[in-house]
């Protein structure tokens, strides 16, 4: 039988945003993800932000890159995030460009499916915004030294 792992959060770095080059925006840290826990499909994170940013900017789940950043995403991957405080909106493009927006608080939960539509979820309230996310598979993330 496998051994519990607990990672404490004081054990993981906070990184900058992906895509945000100002350091007051906000931090995401992957906490279960590798290398502090090599799963067989699942990762978890958590995200702190300030009005006016988002947990990670306009994006889709194929591959993203940035100064500082890429991700590649795996086959199949799907991810949740789960808004623990502060308010916001989740905005995605349709296939012909316009873009939709739907307002959410503390308690949604936001569901991409496995090849979803480009995306963001933004901090448009008045407060920091805190986000849990997870999914399935993990992504590749490489970040690159400046």
């Amino acid at each position: 039988m496998a051994r519990i792992k607990i990672i404490r959060s004081q054990q993981i770095e906070a990184a900058p945003l992906p895509g945000v080059s100002v350091e007051s925006a906000g931090w995401i840290k992957r906490v279960i993800y590798p290398p502090h826990v090599i799963t067989k499909g699942s990762f978890l994170g958590v995200s702190e932000f300030n009005p006016g940013y988002s947990i990670h900017r306009w994006h889709n789940h194929i591959r993203d890159q940035a100064e500082g950043f890429e991700v590649v995403y795996p086959d199949n991957f799907e991810e949740i995030y789960y808004l623990v405080s502060g308010s916001g909106v989740i905005q995605w493009k349709n296939p012909d460009g316009t873009i939709e927006e739907e307002k959410v608080g503390p308690g949604d939960a936001m569901f991409m499916p496995d090849r979803s539509v480009e995306h963001q979820l933004f901090n448009n309230g008045s407060e920091k915004m805190v986000v849990i996310y997870c999914g399935c598979p993990p992504p590749q993330v490489t970040m690159k030294k400046k």
